[in-house]
């Protein structure tokens, strides 16, 4: 009985052992697949023949094979020109691509399984320590230094983001090189340093060009003040010789002629009869009153040409000056039977100097009724043009040729020619009445027709100019 007990117990052993063999069979037989697919993946990983995830979880580790991978997005990978590396929560590299593993100068079998942090720089560390602590962290940026086999540092910027694989906590770093980004930008940074020099020497430049340029037109006023002068010492020259020739002609000649009657008057005063004596008194009275009335006009026209003194205009009315002018002159009109007639409105005003206005009308009214014959009209006007006054005196005498009408009013033009009838003094008058228009901002002109007549214009402003105006006045023009 005990021998039956005996056997029944080892056979119900043998056979426990037996399904206990089995069972380890089996499970040695799955361990040896798991062994070579795992020995596969790691020879494909350190040949970078495939892509791959190794995953240590529950002290276990699981091997992601190229039979679970994109294999476009692997090409991408590994084509790229950026470094990629992908880590374990510890920071053990599980993979990276071969651009990475030229940055670090190593094989890739040599870098997988080594510790990330081993190529970085302290900066670069710390927040590798925050974000291997983080795994909630998704991404971060940051510049820093790679560093090769060898101690070479690399600039680079890396790119990290927290993943979860199968519930593992991973890595995904993208490591972009900027070496040539740098030198690039070292460049730009020399050329911006050196446009901004050249935008300097250029500044200083304009300003040494700018103060030439000041010093040169200076310079050029200071040449056209220079030629003014000479021009109008030129002109002062003219006016001397012009001055001479009047004395020794429109004076001179008018003397010789007193001095003459005098002397006529002395030699033969007893022999003369009274009648005699009488007619050559009233010559000497009207030579010496004319020669007195030309010193005048030249001692006028001189004071006009070289000095400022004794100007002062204001609003004047015309019509009264004419009538002034008129009364002046009216005897020796009516005694050649010539009619003096004013068409001139009321309201005609011009800002002038007035002791200047009335030499102007007095000189060419006198002029005119000089060169009218016995029986003509001369006739004054006005009208206005813009904030001008136009005055023509228009006499019905000889007239005059084009060539005396271009000289009239130059210092060269000092007696009128035969043509108007040798009446001294005429061209000096003239030259004054010129002389006290462009005092005034006035001119002069003459239309003339031979025995038909001439016409004097003149113009003078009927306001005060604007450089003149008070302050008030310039206010209100700038507000319009």
């Amino acid at each position: 009985m005990s021998n039956l007990f005996d056997f029944n117990l080892m056979a119900n052993t043998s056979r426990e052992l037996i399904k206990d063999i089995e069972l380890l069979k089996k499970e040695n037989e799955m361990l040896q697949q798991q062994l070579k697919a795992a020995k596969e993946s790691f020879d494909g990983i350190k040949s970078g023949n495939i892509d791959a995830l190794v995953i240590a979880h529950e002290k276990a580790i699981k091997v992601y094979t190229e039979k679970t991978a994109d294999k476009p997005y692997r090409i991408l990978i590994e084509k790229m020109h950026e470094g990629a590396v992908t880590l374990y929560e510890d920071g053990t590299i599980l993979y990276c691509n071969s651009s990475f593993a030229k940055m670090v100068n190593l094989p890739l079998q040599k870098i997988i399984g080594t510790i990330f942090e081993k190529f970085i720089d302290d900066s670069l560390k710390e927040h590798f320590e925050v974000l291997l602590k983080q795994s909630n962290v998704k991404a971060l940026k940051q510049e820093g230094y790679l560093y090769a086999n060898g101690g070479k540092g690399i600039p680079v910027l890396l790119t990290a983001n927290a993943l979860l694989l199968d519930n593992v906590f991973v890595l995904s770093i993208i490591i972009t090189d900027l070496t040539i980004q740098n030198e690039n930008q070292e460049k730009l940074r020399r050329r911006t340093k050196q446009l901004e020099q050249k935008n300097i020497e250029l500044e200083n430049t304009n300003i040494e060009l700018a103060v030439q340029i000041e010093e040169k037109e200076k310079r050029g006023a200071e040449l056209t003040i220079a030629k003014t002068d000479v021009k109008e010492l030129e002109v002062l020259n003219t006016h001397k010789d012009s001055i001479l020739s009047t004395l020794s002609h429109d004076l001179r000649s008018p003397l010789a002629a007193i001095i003459g009657m005098a002397d006529e008057l002395k030699e033969n005063f007893e022999t003369l009869d009274n009648s005699t004596v009488k007619e050559l008194l009233t010559l000497l009275y009207k030579a010496s009153k004319n020669e007195l009335s030309m010193l005048d006009s030249m001692v006028e026209w001189a004071r006009i040409k070289y000095a400022s003194e004794a100007f002062s205009p204001s609003e004047i009315n015309v019509v009264q000056y004419v009538k002034k002018v008129f009364d002046i002159l009216n005897e020796n009109a009516v005694a050649n039977n010539i009619l003096l007639y004013s068409e001139i409105e009321q309201n005609i005003n011009v800002y002038a100097d007035g002791n200047m206005l009335h030499s102007i009308l007095q000189n060419l009214i006198s002029n005119s009724i000089k060169n009218t014959l016995t029986g003509g009209i001369i006739t004054v006007r006005a009208k206005r043009k813009e904030d001008k006054i136009i005055v023509e005196i228009k006499d019905t005498g000889i007239g005059m040729a084009k060539e005396i009408m271009d000289k009239l009013f130059t210092p060269h033009m000092i007696s009128l020619s035969s043509s108007r009838k040798k009446n001294k003094g005429a061209g000096i008058g003239l030259l004054l009445v010129k002389g006290f228009l462009e005092k005034n901002g006035g001119d002069i002109w003459v239309e003339s027709i031979v025995n038909e007549g001439s016409s004097f214009y003149f113009t003078l402003p009927d306001r005060k100019p604007l450089e003149e105006v008070d302050g008030t006045a310039k206010i209100e023009l700038a507000e319009k």
